[in-house]
């Protein structure tokens, strides 16, 4: 099958390559997950109103929690919530979630962990921030929305029936950067694969892949997009599990 090798998405920074199975080099100062979150910005309209809220739910913890929900989108009590699931005492996670601010004194200590998680976040100063979209799966039988606004969905799709398509929108580029797109199926014992080789995205954002001949059954999937000059982030999104029926 196309791509199934120990490299198959050519193009991609070693970086990036090594995060899509979680191969990270063995470094003792490398960052540790301590915990992670699902988190939700979902809105409806009532009476031509829009009402909002939050849900968020701590991901790879047995049994499975039952989602917290804030109404609006204010993250403040969110973010409280997520650090008080740390287990840390109390006078330490109060610090964790203090910031404190520069002074004249201490102009560059104070700046240089900022911009060293900004940098985390957004990736290096200048470079193209990607992101994908929107990601629309459509089989036999009928269309399913898979990313909207950025955010996957939270219930996955009901089994596709082949012959089955997958579109993504990626945004962010410049007007000048040639963006790459790929389809990732990650394995739990192994490398990762993927059944098309990387396609180019065109102006209009929109990469399109055939995954008709993707084998039956759950499948655990990422898109990818990333910039061939390398000169802006990896725009990743990790789908809810995927179920293909045979033919």
């Amino acid at each position: 099958m196309p791509g199934d090798d120990m490299d198959p998405i050519p193009g991609l920074e070693e970086n990036h390559r090594r995060a899509l199975d979680g191969n990270e080099p063995n470094d003792r100062s490398a960052w540790h997950t301590a915990a992670s979150f699902a988190v939700v910005f979902s809105q409806r309209q009532v009476d031509g109103q829009w009402e909002r809220r939050l849900e968020a739910e701590q991901t790879e913890v047995e049994p499975e929690p039952e989602p917290r929900q804030w109404p609006g989108w204010d993250c403040e009590p969110l973010c409280g919530w997520m650090l008080s699931q740390l287990g840390l005492p109390e006078n330490e996670a109060d610090a964790v979630g203090q910031t404190k601010p520069a002074t004249a004194a201490e102009p560059a200590a104070a700046a240089e962990p900022a911009a060293a998680a900004e940098s985390a976040v957004h990736g290096a100063p200048g470079r193209a921030e990607l992101r994908i979209d929107s990601a629309t799966i459509s089989d036999a039988v009928h269309d399913v929305d898979l990313v909207t606004a950025g955010n996957p969905v939270t219930a996955p799709p009901e089994d596709l029936q082949p012959p089955v398509r997958l579109r993504m929108t990626v945004h962010g580029a410049r007007s000048s950067q040639q963006l790459r797109a790929a389809v990732w199926f990650r394995r739990p014992d192994g490398p990762g694969w993927s059944p098309h080789e990387p396609v180019m995205v065109p102006a209009s954002g929109q990469a399109e892949f055939d995954l008709s001949s993707v084998p039956p059954g759950g499948h655990d999937v990422r898109l990818l997009a990333w910039a061939t000059d390398r000169d802006a982030t990896l725009a990743a999104v990790t789908l809810p599990r995927l179920t293909f029926r045979g033919s």
